[in-house]
């Protein structure tokens, strides 16, 4: 178990590694599309496989088919939302993504406050901040998501537009670490993990720098912090039980999403990319919520404990 819940070194390292070998390899753009979507994939799925176990230890009552009914509504609804107003519908999903990956890497921090503020802005320098670094790669895809003809931002405007954003976190660190209501430690954490961001997107492409963010640093945390919180809650839970938990909607997921997309048949990458962040974002939405009653439920245990 140890060995799969990284310890953030090993995060790093592994990301140096991965980045290094792609810089020295630099695969055709098919390849490493192949392989950066299937990490997301992967390991993106699983760590939303097992939202219904969680769901069953808020409540007594609570009702699993109940549960995954209305998961699947949500996702259904947001699917319509996502054919009538495309734009609006990615926009909502940018916004809900950036808040809810701050909201993880915030928690993963344990001597950070929590509070959604926080988590905003670090989901904005998280998410936000690469897409509009990287708008003109992503440009083909936003493009035909919204069948417009957006323009290329000009790069003075990317590179001023992403400090602004981080300088704002940074500011916001301050004035916090000023007030004393976060340590020292956490703000060195952040800003490294900021810096580590950067860097990254400045020398991969999107899709490999994203993979390399969403699997090492958001995914693994993620199923760490479902792992214990279930383990607190559950009497010998094992991480065995874990991974027998979450591998029936895992599996299900993977083969629905993996049959729809060759029935689609898209014709390129940008038609690809599309079909493939329409579906995540329909299972994208529900999890967060659940994810954000998690995290909530996880605190007030501790400030009890406290």
């Amino acid at each position: 178990m140890s060995s799969f819940f990284m310890t953030k070194y090993l995060q790093y390292g592994l990301a140096l590694f991965v980045g290094s070998i792609y810089l020295l390899i630099i695969p055709d753009d098919d390849v490493t599309n192949i392989i950066s979507l299937a990490a997301i994939l992967f390991f993106g799925v699983p760590h939303g496989a097992i939202d219904h176990k969680i769901h069953l230890k808020f409540s007594k009552k609570s009702n699993v088919r109940k549960f995954i009914l209305i998961y699947v509504s949500v996702g259904l609804a947001f699917l319509l939302w996502w054919v009538l107003m495309p734009m609006k519908a990615l926009l909502i999903f940018i916004i809900l993504s950036a808040y809810h990956f701050g909201q993880e890497l915030i928690e993963d921090i344990s001597e950070t406050p929590k509070n959604p503020i926080l988590n905003l802005i670090w989901g904005l320098i998280v998410l936000v901040s690469p897409i509009i670094f990287k708008f003109n790669e992503l440009l083909p895809t936003l493009n035909f998501i919204g069948s417009h003809s957006l323009q290329n931002i000009p790069r003075d405007f990317q590179i001023i537009t992403v400090l602004v954003i981080h300088l704002v976190g940074y500011a916001h660190l301050a004035y916090l670490f000023f007030k004393g209501v976060i340590h020292k430690v956490a703000i060195i954490r952040l800003i490294l993990f900021s810096i580590y961001l950067l860097l990254s997107y400045l020398l991969l492409p999107f899709i490999v720098a994203f993979a390399l963010y969403f699997v090492l640093f958001h995914s693994i945390n993620a199923m760490r912090h479902q792992f214990f919180w279930m383990k607190d809650r559950s009497a010998n839970y094992t991480f065995i039980i874990f991974l027998k938990d979450l591998s029936p909607f895992t599996l299900l997921t993977i083969t629905g999403m993996s049959g729809l997309i060759y029935y689609l048949n898209p014709d390129d990458w940008s038609v690809f990319f599309t079909y493939f962040f329409v579906f995540i974002s329909l299972l994208t939405l529900p999890h967060a919520m659940l994810f954000d009653e998690l995290y909530v439920s996880k605190n007030i245990s501790h400030q009890k404990n406290d």
